[in-house]
């Protein structure tokens, strides 16, 4: 039986382990991300993009693109972020909108850790703007995931909750570690009035990515009276541990420092007997 503060030793250690894991580990991600947008009364759009490195270290390469009304915009690379520096990026190279309504707005940052390489990371912000009135989407739906040995389905469940027809159109928004075969580009169904749709997309994680949980969101757009409608389904992607990622990598070298330090610890008490 242990002495008490053989206890106390032995519950403080465990305790710094279980805690020091996750806050190094939530320290990989050190860009926050937001944007900023305007539309005046023509239609025309103004972006604006705030990248901060929030962590403790420079990142380098930092390469932002802007994803708005079915286009891609590429914008300036940044060569090197010093901890605390905030630089906002503007565009208003995208098309005019015509219809009234809510548009969504995806922001992709990738990023490398060091100057001549490193990891390279990746961070998706998202946001919306409204033109000339509020409107709401009336088809919902949500995200959940399931893995397997090599991949992870992700379960897409749609439902109409008025009672005229939708011919919707959707994208699926994965980080660039992801790719699936099944669901590329725009898709588009119609969907009847309370009308519920199911069906799955098999995604596949990059070789060598050892991150085991990924955000994905699926962008939903329809038409109706000359207004725009959209929603934007935001989810979790998981797959099965690797056992090479740098979160698990930490986890076992902490969980056998302890095993050594306990064992040299109770190896030099009872040979001192």
């Amino acid at each position: 039986m242990l002495y008490l503060w053989e206890q106390k030793f032995f519950v403080t250690f465990v305790a710094a382990f279980v805690w020091v894991i996750p806050v190094a580990y939530a320290q990989a991600q050190p860009l926050k991300v937001s944007i900023q947008s305007e539309v005046d009364d023509s239609g025309n759009v103004k972006l604006a993009l705030t990248l901060k490195n929030s962590g403790p270290r420079p990142i380098y390469h930092v390469h932002p693109m802007f994803h708005f009304h079915h286009s891609m915009s590429m914008m300036s690379k940044i060569m090197r972020l010093d901890p605390g520096q905030s630089i906002t990026l503007e565009n208003d190279r995208h098309p005019p909108v015509m219809r009234v309504g809510r548009y969504p707005l995806t922001a992709m940052v990738e990023y490398w850790t060091l100057p001549d390489g490193g990891i390279k990371q990746s961070v998706l912000a998202t946001d919306s703007f409204f033109f000339k009135e509020t409107v709401e989407s009336k088809v919902e739906g949500s995200l959940e995931s399931m893995t397997d040995a090599e991949s992870s389905v992700l379960k897409v469940h749609l439902q109409n909750r008025s009672e005229s027809f939708k011919n919707i159109r959707m994208m699926l928004l994965l980080p660039p570690d992801l790719e699936t075969e099944e669901f590329s580009g725009m898709m588009g169904f119609t969907l009847r009035g309370g009308e519920e749709k199911n069906f799955t997309v098999r995604v596949f994680r990059r070789e060598n990515n050892g991150q085991d949980r990924f955000p994905v969101h699926l962008m939903i757009e329809y038409g109706e009276m000359l207004k725009h409608y959209s929603r934007q389904i935001n989810g979790t992607i998981r797959f099965s541990p690797s056992w090479y990622s740098m979160e698990y990598r930490l986890h076992f070298t902490a969980l056998a420092f302890m095993v050594l330090v306990l064992l040299g610890y109770y190896y030099r008490r009872y040979s001192q007997k």
